[in-house]
């Protein structure tokens, strides 16, 4: 085995950027990263990812590993995540922002979900299973180091344009909570449930909920854009809204099929006096995912909500989470595994039934609905 360690440290710090980011994956080297992928991922991808679209890119894995010679590592890692992605799980895929290239700032970019010129994006995102909401969020937050890793797999381009410009969605910051008066109605806006230390979550939180309880009005939980975070932040949220007696049943155990789930117990990073008595609509888009589903479920399955918006990057009934970075031992590439997994109440998973299309006014249409229900003179506060 080569000493790639010492060659990926260096790609890192771009000494050797533009020459070797992209450096030949060997024979041996192949064989021993799909061997030590199988032993991290059996049962639960072999088992899960058995559809056409799984059985087809597994095929092409052990085609390349067979294959003799060498390969380059772009297109040894895109084969690879052609197959982890086929699970449907966000959470599993190949860290293709660790190459080394530079990273390119653009401004909205042709997303085609059709074939032809533009359209190698998708192979480094998540699983065409997925909604096209999803995966052209996905894009979009992703393109500083997806076009410039596009451009080297042949017959690949990233077509800049304006088309999303002024289409008025509204904006939500990508780090800390806040609150906006909106008038009849309160937003609180959620980004993240891992951004900054639990110290500032609890000042935040704090801050956020006496604003709220006094102000007195409808509220609009916004998870436009939270890729999720820890559990004890996202239950202070659901205590927030909810008594602890009235939570759907939480379980969780290893991210494996033959795994024991048990009972997780409530655990509010902040603890409040008495829950919200207002109505609450809760916004996602293509980003919302882990931890911020996991509470829109849990909101949802108790009557406690209506959700609105896009359709989000996982579905309902719980998620994998955890997930954990193991560098493949031949070519040196990065893959991320989940290593839990949680389920929510005793719903099969499924859909959130919010449009899954990929519209520039799609934001807008999620917004008037959440907006007109929580204004509505038919609804009633939830006691």
């Amino acid at each position: 085995m080569r000493p790639f360690a010492l060659l990926w440290g260096c790609l890192q710090f771009g000494v050797l950027a533009g020459q070797t980011w992209n450096p030949p994956v060997l024979q041996t080297e192949r064989q021993a990263d799909l061997a030590q992928l199988d032993a991290v991922l059996n049962p639960r991808l072999l088992e899960t990812a058995q559809g056409e679209e799984g059985l087809a890119a597994r095929d092409a894995v052990v085609s390349a590993m067979l294959e003799p010679g060498v390969l380059p590592a772009l297109d040894w890692a895109l084969l690879l995540h052609g197959w982890v992605r086929s699970a449907g799980d966000a959470h599993l895929r190949v860290r293709f922002d660790r190459f080394a290239v530079p990273r390119e700032d653009y401004g909205e970019v042709a997303m085609d979900f059709g074939d032809g010129q533009g359209v190698c994006w998708e192979k480094f995102g998540p699983s065409p299973l997925l909604p096209p909401s999803a995966r052209a969020s996905w894009f979009q937050r992703t393109r500083t180091w997806v076009c410039p890793l596009s451009r080297a797999v042949e017959g690949c381009a990233c077509h800049t344009e304006t088309r999303l410009e002024g289409s008025g969605a509204v904006q939500v910051p990508e780090t800390s909570m806040s609150v906006e008066d909106h008038g009849a109605f309160v937003r609180w806006l959620m980004p993240s449930f891992g951004v900054g230390s639990a110290a500032d979550f609890r000042r935040s939180f704090r801050r956020s909920f006496r604003r709220i309880r006094k102000a007195g009005l409808p509220v609009m939980l916004d998870l436009r854009g939270n890729l999720g975070g820890y559990r004890t932040r996202r239950h202070a949220v659901l205590s927030a809204f909810l008594d602890v007696e009235s939570w759907p049943v939480e379980m969780e155990g290893p991210w494996s099929l033959d795994t024991l789930m048990e009972p997780v117990p409530p655990m509010p990073l902040v603890q409040v006096s008495r829950p919200l008595d207002v109505p609450v609509a809760v916004m996602l888009d293509g980003m919302s995912f882990s931890a911020s589903l996991l509470l829109a479920d849990a909101l949802l399955l108790s009557g406690r909500c209506e959700v609105f918006g896009e359709a989000p990057l996982g579905g309902r009934g719980g998620c994998s989470g955890s997930p954990e970075s193991i560098q493949l031992v031949g070519s040196g590439l990065w893959v991320d595994v989940p290593t839990r997994q949680t389920e929510l109440g005793a719903q099969r998973p499924g859909s959130w039934g919010l449009p899954e299309e990929a519209t520039s006014d799609s934001g807008v249409r999620g917004w008037r609905e959440a907006v007109q229900w929580l204004l509505s003179a038919d609804l009633i506060p939830i006691r």
